[in-house]
């Protein structure tokens, strides 16, 4: 695939508003799933399967183009871009869209193996592998210390504040679902793996952001001065 569509994503998925700064969010997501697929499709338990690399990157760029079409439309405002699971719509949205891009860059058959796998990557029974590493690909991106920007433009879009961000994940680690995430949405062990040693980084995260927000780190060493003092 030419350096030419990946060019050409980057400004299909950046958002620009006069008078604003330009929204790289959905493109800087889209450019690591696009990388990220070229590496599980490396993996060892891949090597006895066909795997299309051409349309896998084609496939990673766009997956979510539907938010940025959306946007555009004026269905929804830039502020709730990838704040919830990518619709079957959307999704169709983003098959089209690199339906009509991917003609000028791409052979035919490795453009319709990437429209397959946008529209099959949500579908557990799909026997498309290239939808497969795509949906590992994708739910990859959404753990770790990365995905905290996708919960700060959430607690923005919705007038919270940090301290709502430490407890929504206070009440994810007691229902443990990052753990029942990792355990559900992958179709490769190594990727699951790769998920699990992102989740810690995410816990290690979470638990210096929780002790600046809740003020643990001042009141600690409040009562180690305290106890100094007595001794």
């Amino acid at each position: 695939m030419s350096d030419a569509l990946w060019m050409q994503a980057e400004a299909d998925l950046t958002i620009r508003e006069p008078g604003a700064p330009a929204d790289a969010f959905v493109w800087e997501h889209s450019r690591r799933v696009a990388q990220i697929v070229e590496m599980i499709s490396a993996l060892p338990e891949l090597t006895s399967l066909s795997v299309d690399r051409v349309a896998l990157r084609a496939a990673g760029l766009y997956h979510d183009a539907g938010w940025i079409l959306q946007v555009r439309e004026g269905v929804l405002p830039a502020r709730q871009l990838l704040l919830r699971p990518t619709t079957d719509i959307q999704r169709e949205l983003a098959a089209d869209f690199l339906e009509q891009r991917g003609v000028a860059f791409l052979p035919g058959g490795p453009l319709q193996r990437a429209l397959k796998a946008i529209r099959q990557c949500n579908n557990r029974q799909t026997d498309l592998v290239e939808a497969k590493i795509l949906s590992d690909a994708d739910n990859l991106d959404q753990i770790g210390p990365q995905a905290i920007e996708v919960m700060l433009r959430k607690l923005l879009a919705e007038g919270r504040t940090m301290v709502d961000l430490v407890d929504a994940w206070k009440c994810q680690e007691e229902y443990h679902y990052w753990q029942a995430r990792i355990k559900e949405c992958f179709h490769f062990q190594a990727v699951r793996e790769l998920a699990e040693s992102r989740y810690a980084c995410m816990q290690r995260f979470m638990a210096e952001l929780q002790a600046t927000v809740m003020l643990e780190d001042v009141l600690k060493a409040g009562e180690e001065k305290a106890v100094r003092l007595r001794g």
